[in-house]
């Protein structure tokens, strides 16, 4: 026995109603609505070449991160960390003619490269020499070696100086380095300051970084130095976290294009087959270029800066928008071709369809912006920009597209005998009467599917790597592998030591355990992070000393005598070079202790660091403070929040869709029903790429919320068209089978427009995008299964446990 009809619940008729009425206000005043809502887009469309990238390491983080903040206090104090290096490979580098062309490629980067602070190489690295009482520093080529003996001199000065080994020519003499360090501060900030030199000086504002234009436009500068001295005898190589940067940038830029004009092409391919006239492939896309060109404007007027994980944002928008449309105009074009007039169609459609649509794009903007919780600053750019652009795609699904449905010359036409979307409909009904009488088996592989998938999913790996996303033959990744290689670090580890009082660094003691520390730092390794050059004051004060002492070797030390050490970096400030500041404060309390570490996965850096400050403590003793930061740290941190930022993203999702779902539902017990074939297409992915191998990063963290967001988008479409007609039916079968038939087309080519724009990202160069666009795609399709399988398999169950627990 079939429980008796309930009567419409008041709340969901007033809102179909109100959607109603609206579509017929629209319709009236489709004018007013066309041109309001095109000079809106216009307006924000025009900001949108405004939005900036930021792809940048400390990108990663959020200005208010711990790390950030002694990063951002460390730069302020020693200025650029992040370096380009040039990696040269001659045929034989201490040879009169490569050094020449040495020479002329240093001279070369001087001359043609902005936004530079300093240029270190061969040519001009420090080179301290002197007598008992004179100190004189220059440039290690001032006097270019001429003669073979020459040639020995400069080799045994090369292998007699330590700070040379690993940080300008290789172990083996045979590669050097050219290390060109940015400007830290933007030239445009500087030409501001000297505009206004009279001004209120409590009235200055920090100095503004470099712009990524700028950094940019010294990049490309570089490269086009580099490709003039670039031989077959002569191999450069780029590297260094500006570098990283660009390409990341470039990349994207091109990606995003390209990925996005085949979507829109398969998508077009899409809409003609389901509706099979110009209008239905036009409108929808016209609405969607114009939500994401809003939406890019609304960023660069928020100054939400989108990053590499912000590659997924226009083909999520573009999909989330064509289903909306799809929805409401599958109803129109029905209506039109039944023979309603236009005002009729509307009104039907967003009667329709229109609660249905606001519920989908609320559930997935919950699901996106639970993201704004996220300690990573590119995910939780990408959560706020996301949930921004979904709601303006559904403003205007529901005003520019029944303007425009409104004014333009939509024929009808009757379906022909044999309509293709007739067998579709009559399977999907089938399939949900098959899933309804077979409820047990469904449940029991879906139990079976879920149970696999949870062992996939426990061999799910995680990573932090960005090189990785690149193919291996990629010009930066193999210069970033290559420089690791030859001098292990492309990056850097900063170690500030504080020795606790003024003039701290004039005691010998200090400097021999910060020595001691350099060299644990600088052999110290754990996994695949195995550091490179360490250098620090020390270098300056051996060097200084062993100048002072006609070059002696044995005098490659420390002094022991406090006002020597301090008699000697003063001579050493006064010979006119700068290395000094580079590596200490204004009143000798701080040093500065830089290693460099190679670019590894950032899964290993917490490790590495924890294990390094624990080898670090008993060589500096208690009374000397360490703070660690740098790229590696910055890296490390960005490892650390990755997990706690999916967990608290995941279940902020949760707590969202949750309670719209059982508002939409109207019952708990059935709203908390429908979230089951919600949460199963999470558990199917996670479970596939545990199986295949994608590991879990800061760019597929992304996919659990936007599957959550996505998958019950199609489950709203069902339970809502599902709960109208149990009411009038009183008749779950029956229900399920209406639904089918009057949705399930819908619902399925909505999947076919994500899986479709989804995959369509495999054509991106960067393979997180490709691993991305795999299991959107799947989880689209996961999720329709669950609807048209699990969705009626549980209301069959739930329905037969209500009528054996009725009385009579």
């Amino acid at each position: 026995m079939q429980p008796p009809p309930v009567a419409p619940r008041s709340l969901h008729a007033r809102v179909e109603r109100g959607f109603e009425a609206w579509g017929a206000g629209v319709h009236r005043h489709r004018w007013a609505v066309l041109v309001a809502s095109s000079a809106l887009a216009a307006v924000l469309i025009a900001l949108a070449p405004g939005l900036r990238t930021d792809n940048s390491v400390e990108g990663n983080l959020v200005d208010g991160d711990p790390a950030r903040r002694v990063y951002d206090a460390f730069q302020r104090q020693y200025e650029q960390d992040q370096m380009l290096v040039v990696l040269v490979e001659p045929r034989e580098l201490l040879s009169i003619p490569y050094l020449e062309r040495l020479r002329a490629l240093h001279e070369d980067l001087e001359a043609s490269t902005p936004h530079v602070d300093e240029i270190t190489s061969l040519v001009n690295v420090r080179h301290t020499r002197g007598t008992a009482d004179t100190l004189v520093v220059e440039g290690l080529l001032e006097r270019f070696p001429r003669t073979p003996a020459d040639l020995e001199t400069l080799r045994a000065r090369l292998r007699s100086t330590p700070s040379y080994i690993d940080a300008i020519v290789d172990r083996d003499l045979e590669a050097t380095a050219i290390i060109v360090k940015p400007r830290l501060y933007s030239d445009v900030a500087a030409a501001d300051a000297l505009a206004g030199f009279d001004a209120d000086p409590g009235a200055a504002a920090e100095p503004a970084l470099l712009t990524d234009a700028e950094t940019h436009e010294l990049v490309d500068a570089v490269r086009a130095v580099l490709d003039r001295h670039r031989a077959p005898d002569l191999a450069l190589h780029l590297a260094g976290g500006p570098v990283i940067d660009v390409v990341f940038t470039e990349v994207l830029m091109s990606d995003v294009q390209r990925v996005m004009l085949s979507a829109l092409v398969v998508n077009a391919g899409i809409l003609l087959l389901l509706f099979r006239r110009a209008s239905g492939v036009a409108l929808p896309l016209l609405v969607v270029m114009l939500a994401l060109g809003s939406t890019l404007g609304i960023m660069a007027l928020l100054d939400i800066p989108t990053s590499v994980a912000g590659q997924v944002l226009p083909v999520l928008l573009l999909v989330v928008g064509v289903c909306d449309a799809v929805h409401l105009l599958v109803i129109v074009y029905r209506r039109l071709d039944a023979g309603d007039d236009r005002r009729d169609a509307l009104v039907s459609a967003l009667g329709h369809s229109g609660l249905a649509i606001l519920m989908t794009s609320l559930t997935t903007a919950g699901g996106m912006i639970s993201f704004a919780t996220a300690e990573l600053a590119i995910i939780r750019n990408l959560g706020i920009s996301a949930s921004i652009g979904i709601l303006v795609a559904f403003a205007f699904s529901v005003t520019l597209l029944p303007a425009l449905i409104a004014v333009l010359p939509l024929r009808p036409r009757p379906l022909p005998p044999g309509d293709r979307l007739r067998p579709v409909d009559r399977v999907l009904s089938a399939t949900g009467a098959f899933a309804g009488a077979h409820a047990g088996a469904v449940l029991a592989g879906a139990a079976l599917a879920i149970a696999l998938s949870l062992v996939g999913a426990s061999r799910l790996e995680f990573s932090q790597y960005g090189l990785r996303w690149f193919p291996p033959g990629d010009p930066m990744r193999a210069a970033t592998e290559r420089v690791d290689a030859v001098f292990r670090g492309s990056t850097s580890l900063e170690i500030l030591l504080d020795t606790g009082e003024p003039r701290g660094l004039h005691d010998p003691a200090t400097l021999r355990r910060i020595d001691r520390a350099a060299a644990f730092a600088s052999t110290f390794r754990s996994g695949p992070v195995n550091p490179g050059k360490a250098l620090s004051v020390v270098d300056i004060v051996k060097e200084t000393h062993r100048a002072l002492h006609e070059d002696d070797p044995a005098a490659y030390a420390i002094p022991s005598d406090r006002e020597l050490l301090a008699q000697e970096l003063l001579l050493f400030e006064s010979s006119g070079s700068d290395d000094l500041e580079e590596l200490v404060d204004a009143e000798l309390r701080f040093a500065r202790l830089s290693v460099r570490v190679p670019f590894v996965d950032g899964m290993y850096y917490p490790r590495f660091l924890a294990e390094l400050e624990r080898g670090l403590e008993p060589i500096l003793g208690p009374d000397i403070g360490v703070e660690f930061t740098g790229i590696s740290v910055l890296l490390a941190r960005a490892w650390s929040v990755l997990n706690l930022s999916m967990a608290r993203s995941y279940t902020l999702a949760l707590l969202v869709i949750t309670p719209l779902m059982i508002l939409l539902v109207g019952r708990v017990r059935r709203g908390l029903l429908a979230m089951v074939p919600n949460l199963m297409p999470v558990v199917l992915t996670l479970g596939l790429m545990g199986w295949v191998g994608f590991p879990l990063d800061n760019s597929s963290l992304l996919v659990g919320c936007v599957i959550i967001g996505l998958a019950v988008d199609d489950t709203i479409h069902f339970m809502h068209k599902f709960q109208r007609y149990h009411e009038d039916l009183g008749d779950v079968d029956a229900a399920i089978r209406e639904t089918l038939v009057t949705t399930g087309s819908a619902l399925l080519f909505t999947t076919l427009v994500l899986a479709a724009g989804f995959l369509m990202m495999t054509r991106a160069y960067m393979l997180n995008a490709v691993e991305f666009g795999i299991i959107a795609a799947c989880a689209a399709v996961f999720a329709f299964l669950a609807d048209v399988l699990v969705a009626p398999a549980l209301l069959s169950v739930a329905a037969r446990r209500r009528v054996r627990g009725s009385p009579g």
